[in-house]
């Protein structure tokens, strides 16, 4: 083996071990993680609450872009957000 693969070779593990130093010290600590979990995200029912709020809000988008009058002041916006499963935005 050669001086020159020799040193290459520590390099590389010099390398490989300051990464995996900088892995260890970046990454999420335990109490990160239990943050993490406790976003809304992480609950089933608010993030199905969450997507159905954002598609009857990218329906009224569309739908204002699509006519020429103003949607917005003829959409009752409290109904629309104590709206239930089953429930449609007015207009």
């Amino acid at each position: 083996m050669s001086g020159r693969a020799l040193v290459s070779g520590v390099w590389m593990l010099l390398s490989a071990g300051a990464a995996g130093l900088c892995w260890a010290v970046a990454g999420p600590s335990e109490e990160r993680q239990r943050e993490l979990s406790r976003l809304p995200e992480s609950n089933q029912a608010q993030l199905e609450a969450s997507r159905k709020r954002n598609t009857l809000l990218m329906q009224i988008i569309k739908e204002s872009a699509e006519s020429e009058k103003n949607i917005a002041l003829e959409r009752d916006w409290n109904k629309l957000s104590n709206s239930g499963p089953d429930s449609k935005p007015s207009r």
